[in-house]
């Protein structure tokens, strides 16, 4: 491996660490502000996430082995769908719905029969794709082949979500489906974050 290969490995290897750990910050947080209710707190941190997980799904399709980057690169492509969606949501409820200018019930996500939970569990089923897809990458070592399954569980979970609320299930399905989320989810990013360290050790 050349020089200018391992620096380009490092600078990945650091960018991944650092952005697992924000997103299992971040996850953290979000998970018990938006259980505890704390508003508008919950929303914003969530608007974070989004952004730290694409800077994630992107280390790892640079992470990605030759063979294994149509995998990645699948993932990538969800995840972006998954922060578009998610947080044009968010951004919604921060500005409009927060300001109370308008009475719009509809886009107001503590209203469960908002248009907006739809596009909450839409954009959590594209984020289940695309963790689905991201977990081929992974195997070759016992933390790789944790993150491989906890990537796998993640995505399951994120497909199922919108498979239970439109057939119709209580919300609080979906809300049991959150909290289960947020326990594996922070599990699964902060694994990543020590492959990513591991890797980066090894190459120096």
């Amino acid at each position: 491996m050349s020089k200018f290969d391992k620096t380009e490995k490092r600078h990945v290897y650091q960018l991944g660490f650092w952005s697992a750990i924000v997103a299992t910050i971040l996850v953290a947080i979000a998970g018990i502000t938006a259980t505890a209710s704390i508003q508008p707190f919950a929303t914003l941190v969530g608007f974070l996430l989004t952004l730290s997980f694409l800077v994630v799904m992107a280390c790892i399709h640079s992470y990605a082995s030759d063979e294994k980057k149509v995998f990645s690169l699948a993932g990538l492509s969800f995840a972006i769908v998954y922060a578009t969606l998610i947080s044009v949501n968010y951004f919604i409820q921060l500005t409009i719905v927060r300001s109370g200018a308008f009475d719009l019930p509809i886009f107001d996500m503590t209203n469960t029969h908002s248009m907006m939970w739809v596009i909450e569990i839409l954009g959590y089923f594209f984020l289940g794709l695309a963790m689905l897809f991201a977990a081929p990458v992974f195997g070759s070592s016992k933390i790789g082949r944790l993150v491989k399954w906890l990537f796998a569980v993640n995505g399951i979970l994120g497909i199922l979500t919108p498979l239970g609320y439109g057939s119709l299930f209580p919300i609080e399905v979906a809300f049991w489906g959150l909290i289960v989320w947020d326990i594996i989810m922070p599990i699964a990013t902060a694994s990543l974050a020590y492959l990513f360290r591991r890797e980066e050790q090894e190459t120096t």
